[in-house]
């Protein structure tokens, strides 16, 4: 099955190799093809893609840097400014990327930044994502019977790897430290490179590698005098057949970090948010138009609670009309069974006080107790008590709760209620 996509920018303008890599990071070769980004789009389908491009090594300079480990913490930042000095150019138009750092020196690369943002946007409207990003150099496979790599000096490293594609000359002279060359120009930047590193007797060996017999003759012919004898492996290969297991340096940083696809996101889920924004909308909308319907219901509510209340209440203060209303009914109706039975008491109270020995000056009855006051009065105190006892004679309980007397008048006050309340 595979599962990563390798994509190469080609010589020509707009132009892509690709083949794909296997579970184990090898390649796939029956996959290798080229041409334009509209053939890749064709074989690919719909959907989201993922690929790893690799850098040719003319547009990517790589070189070591010598660091401090005070200054290993801000060594991503410090970069553009440490290397002011060698670039050509200026510095703002490069994109540097950190790599292995260890024991003081780290590796680094830098490429313009025009040249990289026109493959990241090239790529960008056939939904293809660079998720990783070599110096394809860096990828050619170092002898492994050379030692520990990670401790070798890497200004005399003692292997090289050269190989021939498209009239380029592609050589790794370090783990992190590669570049490519015209074929024209091959052997003058190999004789430049032994200078640099004042190679004399400590010569590296050489791992020649081409597509064809012919291309390694062309190769091994464009060797300096001092390499021709330095060669121990000659080898046919495809240009695919690369060590994608090495640790290289990843350009995939800073500005070209791979970020959280958000706008991918959008675009697949941009119909269900819009139909959940609309569906949220007529919600809102319903439920504004409930509460307003609801509003004009309780306002006409409370003004038919208004007009029954001036009905029965008249003018005056309403503060909780429901409240006041039971509080009205309740002032008029009795509190008790006895109350509500105050016609037959005033049915049997009234002619025991048909009398000319007394005079009723009140009557007073309390809903609440079902209870009668009187307020009489008489030329004596007989005469009072005499009427207790009528009313006594007629069922009643008559209860005289004060009396008085100021001359020949006697006033008392009658407390009458039925029996047993």
């Amino acid at each position: 099955m595979t599962k990563q996509l390798l994509l190469y920018p080609d010589i020509a303008p707009d132009q892509y190799q690709w083949c794909w890599l296997d579970d184990e990071r090898r390649p796939i070769l029956d996959s290798a093809a080229e041409g334009d980004l509209e053939r890749l789009s064709s074989i690919l389908g719909e959907g989201h893609h993922s690929v790893w491009l690799l850098l040719p090594g003319t547009k990517v300079v790589t070189r070591e840097l010598e660091y401090g480990e005070s200054e290993r913490k801000h060594l991503q930042r410090m970069l553009p400014f440490q290397l002011e000095e060698t670039v050509i150019g200026d510095i703002d138009q490069f994109h540097f990327a950190l790599g292995p750092a260890l024991d003081g020196r780290a590796a680094v690369a830098y490429v313009e930044k025009p040249w990289l943002r026109n493959i990241f946007a090239q790529l960008e409207p056939f939904q293809i994502e660079i998720t990783r990003c070599s110096v394809l150099p860096l990828l050619l496979p170092l002898t492994a019977d050379v030692g520990d790599i990670d401790e070798a000096d890497t200004e005399q490293y003692p292997h090289w790897t050269l190989q021939l594609h498209n009239d380029e000359v592609l050589v790794r002279y370090a783990p992190s430290l590669g570049y490519s060359v015209e074929q024209s120009q091959a052997r003058l930047s190999l004789e430049l490179l032994l200078t640099a590193q004042q190679r004399v007797d400590n010569l590296p060996s050489l791992d020649l590698r081409a597509g064809t017999d012919e291309e390694l003759a062309t190769l091994e012919a464009l060797l300096p005098s001092q390499l021709a004898e330095r060669v121990e492996r000659r080898q046919r290969v495809r240009f695919w057949d690369l060590d994608y297991l090495a640790p290289d340096i990843n350009l995939c940083q800073g500005e070209f970090s791979q970020r959280l696809p958000v706008e991918r996101w959008w675009k697949d889920w941009r119909n269900l948010v819009v139909a959940a924004a609309a569906c949220f909308l007529v919600y809102v909308g319903v439920m504004v138009f409930q509460v307003r319907t609801l509003e004009q219901q309780n306002l006409a509510v409370r003004q038919q609670i208004e007009q029954a209340f001036r009905a029965a209440m008249g003018p005056g203060r309403m503060t909780n009309p429901e409240v006041q209303l039971r509080q009205a009914v309740a002032e008029v109706q009795p509190a008790s069974a006895a109350g509500r039975l105050v016609t037959p008491v005033l049915a049997d109270l009234l002619p025991a006080l048909a009398t000319d020995e007394t005079t009723v000056r009140s009557i007073a009855y309390a809903a609440n107790s079902g209870e009668i006051n009187l307020s009489v009065q008489a030329s004596a105190f007989s005469s009072i008590e005499t009427l207790r006892e009528r009313i006594a004679e007629r069922g009643l309980q008559a209860e005289v709760l004060s009396a008085s007397a100021q001359g020949d008048v006697h006033s008392a006050r009658l407390r009458i209620r039925q029996p047993n309340s």
